[in-house]
């Protein structure tokens, strides 16, 4: 694994599993019947000690404060990479690559490749919960049409985190009701879970917490390079680290349409693991914080380029793979906190300087984009081909 050769133990590198902490004491937190959210008065080890997600995720993290000390990284870290595993050979089935021996070399092959990748390292070192809500969308959105439970995965992650909410608007434009109104439906009941075990607390975050522009990262960090999403990268164009509204809604609401759209239509080609995994591109850069975690999701266009490259029996489509691939590598980089912050994104000193460190600190929004027009030329290429065949049966 490359973060043990470039950094070293996870405890000798300051690796302290900062997010998940949170997690298990935001859990503890529901059990001693302490705030989460209000402002100087939740305590929580993390910025201004409030609580991030929604009531419901604090309640879901109370089993982790019944855990043994000792077993909670085996627990974040093992979770984490089960899940990854999931994710790939979700991508290998997608794909068409049969349960076997194959099967098995293909995932194994693909998951250390992507312990490599700079947000999949983040996530393992802070231990968020990214990669499961990637797993939970992607196994639902696996489900057959007509399976009654396709849908609620979709809803408890948005439950957890709120912006997979995004994935029930796919459902709608693609047409598929049931499992909207069934993943709409199981959101309601994590929002009716948190009023019913914690009334005060639900009350504070859904009454006007959940709107706090500070709430996530405090005041004036948008244009923190840990921010790879629209907001971050205008942000940091501007030098404005309380960017308006004004200057990047309207460029995310236009990214936010294309990327809806291009997943519909991979959707109607019968594509839905890549649709899904557009839509989970989409949802990191619209959000107005992407903390470079997010971008688990290149996971899965990972997996299908590399199968794409390699059914092809061509040299070219390798080209564009390895080159994502190396531009969201975990490098190298600097330290802060005490402990490693890897990647191309934290190289350059901030403020960026010059062209080349402004593109460095983008460059994951930047490989985001680029995957969103790939797929457009895929689709593209599909309908151009379908066009001909049509023509030469005729």
């Amino acid at each position: 694994m490359l973060y043990l050769r470039w950094h070293g133990v996870w405890v000798a590198a300051g690796a302290e599993l900062g997010d998940f902490k949170v997690y298990v004491a935001a859990g503890q937190a529901v059990l001693d019947g302490k705030p989460l959210y209000e402002p100087w008065k939740a305590a929580l080890p993390t910025i201004a000690g409030t609580f991030k997600y929604p009531p419901f995720a604090a309640v879901l993290f109370v089993p982790l404060a019944l855990l043994p000390t000792w077993a909670l990284p085996v627990f974040a870290l093992g979770g984490n990479l089960v899940l990854m595993l999931v994710v790939i050979r979700l991508g290998l089935r997608a794909t068409g690559q049969p349960p076997g021996r194959t099967a098995v070399a293909w995932t194994a092959v693909l998951g250390a490749l992507c312990l490599a990748m700079q947000p999949v390292e983040w996530n393992l070192l802070w231990g968020n919960v990214n990669v499961l809500l990637m797993a939970l969308v992607l196994v639902d959105a696996a489900l057959p049409e007509d399976n009654r439970w396709k849908g609620v995965l979709t809803g408890v992650a948005a439950g957890i985190k709120l912006i997979p909410l995004i994935f029930i608007a796919h459902l709608l434009l693609t047409g598929r009701w049931r499992a909207a109104g069934t993943s709409a439906a199981a959101f309601l009941v994590t929002i009716g879970l948190g009023f019913l075990v914690l009334p005060g607390e639900a009350g504070y975050f859904w009454g006007g917490g959940v709107t706090d522009p500070d709430r996530v990262t405090g005041t004036g960090s948008a244009d923190a390079p840990e921010n790879q999403s629209v907001r971050g990268v205008v942000a940091r164009l501007l030098h404005d680290p309380d960017l308006p509204s004004a200057y990047w809604v309207p460029v995310a609401v236009v990214v936010g349409v294309a990327g809806l759209l291009l997943a519909r239509r991979a959707s109607s080609r019968g594509e839905d693991y890549l649709a899904t995994s557009v839509v989970g591109v989409t949802m990191v850069l619209v959000t107005p914080v992407a903390w470079s975690h997010y971008w688990v999701w290149f996971v899965p266009f990972f997996v299908l380029g590399v199968r794409w490259a390699a059914t092809s029996r061509r040299w070219w489509p390798w080209v564009p793979v390895v080159a994502g691939y190396l531009l969201v590598l975990a490098w190298p980089g600097g330290r802060n906190w005490d402990m490693p912050f890897p990647g191309l994104i934290f190289l350059p000193t901030h403020p960026a300087a010059g062209l080349v460190a402004r593109g460095l600190q983008n460059v994951e929004v930047g490989v985001g984009l680029l995957l969103l027009v790939a797929v457009a030329v895929h689709l593209y290429r599909g309908n151009r081909s379908s066009r001909h065949s049509r023509r030469s049966l005729g």
